[in-house]
């Protein structure tokens, strides 16, 4: 499946292939979708089978249908800031998309992220609600709002700050003004005046910073997909020699991980994985191998990663800070902070019953999160 969402399609196998397990695998890594862009349903049928083959199909038309409509919120989103008189920056998949730099529902989302400055926010808000949006007014996070919903379930992140981005020198994540005067936007062609995307080096440093420090293989942005959006934006020979824009994201992604991803997507595109399958040196395009693999099939890796974000989210606060807010929202959370963690739809919903509830869990969990802790200080001293 890596193969077959990476390296050419006139590639053959010639073994047999467990057709609905390897469609499971797909679905799995996130690369249906990519996969049915790039590979003739013919040659898929005799890799699978007819019938795994036709599941792929349709899951990929599944997807086709969902980013359809993200995708015509691009240009109203555009029109909307620029009679408006706002600028924004399209970031993740609207970025993709404006700049054409993926196949028509080869990549799958789940929202628009835009940037915006801050003195801005307050009427981008007001841009949203005027077009039927509303806040969903239970996730958290530091550099962006809550998402806002529209009635064809169309979903909008307006964004203040791009975690793992830093304007070279600066100890703060970058926002509007820092990408400007650092030179890393353009225009976005085809759309109004006033909308701007990352520039193609730094769009892809985000991608990087993005799938492995921010979420670090989380269903929303797995590793796969960042990977696939590195091979997409930046041709090979721009990418053999590194990223342009790698100070951007060297605070929090080390030199050593991003020669592992250039590598990797190398390989990847060249299809040539036999060579890092036997490979056993740490720190290398091998291990971010395994940590792709893992971190969509393997359940007791996720869900260390999903604890280890408890303890290693990425932010631009001083660790003292950082480790008091971490207490803070794994001890006493907020309402809207415990609301988004149960998944309920609203903050008033949550009740003493369900604090008690959320603290005997807490206490329960202790030896999980302990272990968790002391992995993630290891892998803070290896690195």
């Amino acid at each position: 499946m890596l193969l077959r969402a990476f390296a050419s399609p006139e590639v053959r196998f010639g073994e047999a292939i467990d057709g609905a397990q390897a469609s499971a695998v797909a679905g799995a890594l996130g690369l249906v979708e990519r996969i049915g862009a790039r590979v003739p349903p013919s040659t898929l049928a005799a890799d699978l089978g007819r019938e795994a083959a036709r599941e792929l199909a349709l899951s990929r038309l599944q997807v086709m249908a969902k980013v359809g409509g993200l995708c015509d919120l691009v240009p109203e989103l555009a029109t909307a800031a620029s009679n408006a008189s706002i600028s924004i920056v399209f970031l993740k998949f609207a970025a993709l998309h404006a700049g054409g730099y993926v196949a028509e529902g080869s990549r799958a989302a789940g929202d628009i992220d835009v940037l915006v400055r801050e003195r801005d926010v307050e009427r981008a808000v007001d841009i949203l609600a005027g077009h039927g949006f509303i806040a969903a007014g239970t996730t958290y996070a530091e550099h962006h709002l809550p998402p806002f919903l529209d009635r064809q379930g169309r979903v909008v992140e307006l964004h203040t700050r791009l975690p793992g981005l830093r304007e070279p020198g600066s100890r703060r994540f970058a926002g509007f003004e820092a990408l400007e005067r650092g030179g890393g936007l353009e225009p976005s062609s085809g759309l109004c005046d006033g909308c701007y995307r990352l520039r193609p080096g730094l769009l892809a440093a985000h991608a990087i910073a993005h799938g492995l420090a921010h979420h670090g293989g989380a269903d929303a942005y797995p590793v796969s997909r960042a990977l696939a959006d590195v091979i997409d934006v930046l041709p090979r020979d721009r990418r053999t020699i590194g990223l342009e824009s790698a100070q951007w994201i060297a605070e929090d992604v080390p030199a050593f991980e991003l020669e592992a991803v250039v590598s990797l997507c190398n390989a990847l595109e060249q299809g040539d994985l036999d060579g890092l399958v036997g490979r056993s040196e740490p720190r290398t395009e091998c291990a971010l191998l395994h940590h792709v693999l893992a971190s969509s099939l393997d359940p007791d890796y996720r869900r260390s990663l999903a604890i280890g974000y408890v303890f290693d989210w990425l932010s631009d606060e001083p660790r003292w800070w950082r480790l008091l807010k971490t207490a803070q929202r794994i001890a006493l959370p907020t309402r809207q902070q415990l609301a988004a963690r149960l998944g309920l739809a609203n903050a008033r919903s949550v009740d003493l019953r369900l604090r008690w509830a959320h603290t005997a869990g807490l206490v329960r969990r202790l030896p999980e999160l302990a272990r968790a802790a002391r992995h993630l200080m290891r892998r803070q001293r290896s690195r």
